[in-house]
């Protein structure tokens, strides 16, 4: 690739972080898919200055067919070439954006997965928390059922984060924003057990500051966690991911009259649409229930 490519590249990362605010798993993904559309631009002996909207629809095509991308990852596709193009428009790097007007590929929004309760527990009580692992792995799936995280709130979370009197945590979600979230009793009680006795039998560095450690004591990574979450699933029968959790968060809150604001601010949605998914998986369980008795 062309220096002059990766200079432009590199750019647009840092304008990710720095003006969009997004995560590093964002600016990541992004950044892989402006590396296949500027390989894709080299072997075709085209400069993205002077791509036509014509081009970027045969370079989707290219993805469709030879990348094999699906709908849904096609979509995400349109949307960095969106952004990309946007980012260089406003550093003056093309006068017209070849973008603008390509299809925003709107899909059928897929809902979100949740389990019932039960399955939660069948989930959480097939763990053997007579271990340390198996007691850390218990506090950490309560935990973020309890306050519905993401994965990687959940392995960032830092001891300081906890307030064990007021039973709450500081989470940073996307883009580094922070929220207050209340822990539920259960998911505290065990939190707390954890922490006093668990964690310090699995800590190897007393400076460390992460909560959650391995065996090891080092920092759990998000692979090994959703690894951990499919095993107990699959000895409880429960088809699940840790997501899963967060969804089942969601809509539990929401059947049992939650507000959608508040359930928006605990989820660290910045935008309510976002959470109006949850009131769809719910009016679809209703009418399961309406079908199935009359």
């Amino acid at each position: 690739m062309r220096p002059d490519s990766e200079a432009v590249i590199e750019s647009f990362n840092e304008s990710l972080l720095i003006e969009r605010h997004v995560s590093v798993t964002t600016r990541d993904s992004y950044r892989r898919e402006i590396l296949c559309f500027f390989s894709y631009l080299e072997e075709k002996e085209l400069d993205f200055c002077s791509v036509s909207t014509a081009q970027l629809k045969d370079y989707l095509l290219f993805c469709s067919s030879q990348r094999k991308l699906t709908p849904r990852s096609l979509a995400k596709t349109i949307t960095v070439l969106k952004v990309f193009y946007r980012f260089a428009q406003a550093e003056r790097m093309v006068d017209i954006d070849p973008s603008e007007t390509l299809p925003r590929n709107k899909l059928h929004q897929k809902l979100p997965v949740s389990i019932n309760p039960d399955s939660v527990d069948a989930i959480l009580n097939v763990i053997d928390t007579a271990t340390d692992v198996g007691f850390r792995d218990r506090t950490m799936f309560e935990l973020i059922y309890s306050c519905g995280l993401r994965v990687s709130e959940c392995v960032n979370l830092k001891t300081s984060d906890y307030f064990r009197e007021e039973k709450k945590i500081i989470v940073t979600g996307k883009g580094n924003k922070q929220r207050m979230i209340p822990v539920g009793k259960i998911a505290a009680d065990f939190l707390n057990v954890y922490i006093d006795g668990v964690r310090e039998r699995l800590i190897k560095q007393k400076n460390t500051k992460q909560m959650f450690l391995s065996e090891n004591g080092k920092i759990l990574d998000r692979e090994a966690v959703w690894y951990r979450l499919k095993k107990y699933a699959s000895l409880a029968g429960v088809e699940s991911k840790v997501h899963t959790l967060r969804h089942s968060f969601a809509t539990h809150l929401l059947r049992n009259g939650a507000d959608l604001r508040s359930v928006q601010e605990l989820l660290g949605h910045s935008d309510i649409r976002t959470t109006e998914i949850y009131t769809h998986v719910n009016s679809d369980d209703l009418q399961r229930v309406f079908n199935e008795k009359f």
